[in-house]
């Protein structure tokens, strides 16, 4: 029979042994050292300049001095003198936390359990067939290792879902993610049943959409409710009760009203006219086209020009709107679109006998020239005429006519008084002339 233990080397007494108590001491000794055992450290090669009685350290490969040749053993300090074991294949030393079996050749740290294809796990609860993966708590932390972190849940097909679920007494409340299609989408609902979708955002272009709307902050002048990341006071803003506006650089732009819109500034680009002579229909018609909405002096019309010296540059016309002037000749109007007439009251005195009274030989006046008071640019000049007289109305038949020769040109026109019968009463007759033509 072996003086030793079969496991732990520890010392028998044998029978009528003088001293036992010194046998039973060394086996009290090397239980003490290895029961529960801990270490100071592993895998250590260098003895320590002081040790505590009790204290164990666990020799690595190549120890030296006082462990010079105890590779892998236990140097356990004991009575001022090292007391070294020869551990056995599947002892287990603790460091504090770091609990290590040894193999033969090594203190290792013993082999995780197989935690691959687990039915479920529940942290702090218990998980269900549905919820294999069940944790309760305050928090729940994911973080990095290194720099970045990922949560990542996928789906089989579009028309699955892949989301997360925010419940309220079990019942949903908030749903976020690729429900039915693979554009991400956030809903709520008050009961769980019924559910609105808030926001869509598409997975072809990134396009945001709000289909339920969306409430904003009224917003300021400078501070727009709806406005630009990289231009925060540039943007859409509610002024009042009805009243909606829109800034650019923190000024109010556009102002829209129940009775229409108000605009400070210049408005240009297509909504406007693009030329002088532009003719676009629903284009608002700017200052100067058409010689509208300027001072007098320039092509443009306004309240300061409406009457004055009208002119025209290449057929456009650069002064007023009206022009009138009365001169010795009569009075004559001429207008921006090239119009001119010209009226006069020509004298004509009696008319004298100058034949038989036959419509062959009438009696008739002296022959007229009319100088118009403003000349004409061409001879297509209309001219009419009244002819009246002042005097006693001697029987019904006192009425005269007016015929005329051929106009001279574009500065006069002449004209003669006929009637059928002479009068020796001395009459006094006139002529009122009109004459419409162009200008330029």
């Amino acid at each position: 029979m072996s003086n030793l233990s079969a496991n732990l080397n520890l010392p028998f007494m044998a029978g009528a042994q003088a001293q036992k108590h010194i046998a039973h001491n060394e086996a009290l000794e090397l239980l003490d050292a290895i029961t529960q055992l801990r270490v100071v450290a592993f895998n250590a090669t260098v003895p320590p300049l002081s040790a505590n009685d009790g204290e164990v350290w666990a020799i690595g490969a190549g120890p030296v001095n006082a462990w010079a040749g105890k590779d892998h053993m236990l140097a356990v300090w004991s009575n001022g003198g090292w007391l070294f074991i020869t551990p056995k294949i599947g002892w287990r030393a603790a460091l504090l936390d770091d609990l290590r079996v040894f193999s033969g050749t090594d203190w290792e740290k013993p082999a995780l359990p197989d935690l691959q294809n687990l039915p479920g796990v529940g942290i702090g609860t218990s998980h269900d067939a549905l919820n294999v993966l069940a944790v309760s708590g305050e928090a729940s932390l994911f973080t990095n290792v290194g720099a970045s972190h990922q949560m990542k849940i996928n789906k089989a097909m579009p028309t699955d879902t892949a989301s997360m679920l925010f419940q309220t007494g079990w019942s949903g409340r908030v749903e976020m993610g690729t429900a039915g299609s693979d554009d991400f989408a956030i809903k709520t609902s008050a009961d769980g049943t019924t559910w609105a979708t808030a926001l869509t955002a598409q997975t072809s272009d990134g396009r945001v959409g709000l289909p339920a709307g969306a409430d904003l902050p009224d917003g300021t002048d400078t501070a727009p409710g709806l406005a630009f990341a990289t231009d925060p006071d540039t943007g859409l803003y509610r002024i009042g009760d009805g009243l909606l506006g829109f800034a650019v650089k923190g000024v109010e732009r556009v102002r829209v009203t129940g009775a229409g819109m108000q605009v400070t500034g210049l408005v240009s680009g297509t909504a406007v006219t693009q030329s002088a002579t532009d003719t676009t229909a629903e284009r608002l018609l700017k200052v100067g086209d058409y010689g509208l909405g300027g001072t007098a002096g320039t092509k443009a019309y306004g309240t300061g020009n409406i009457l004055g010296a009208v002119a025209q540059t290449g057929g456009v016309p650069t002064g007023a709107i009206i022009e009138r002037g009365t001169n010795a000749n009569g009075t004559y109007i001429r207008h921006a679109d090239g119009t001119q007439i010209c009226t006069h009251r020509l004298p004509i005195g009696s008319i004298t006998f100058s034949g038989a009274g036959t419509l062959a030989n009438p009696y008739r006046s002296n022959a007229q020239n009319w100088t118009y008071p403003a000349s004409y640019v061409n001879s297509e000049i209309s001219v009419t005429g009244t002819a009246e007289f002042i005097g006693p109305l001697v029987d019904g038949r006192r009425a005269a006519v007016f015929s005329h020769g051929p106009t001279n040109a574009v500065t006069c026109f002449n004209l003669q008084l006929h009637r059928w019968m002479q009068d020796s009463n001395p009459d006094e007759f006139y002529v009122n002339l009109v004459a419409i033509g162009r200008w330029f």
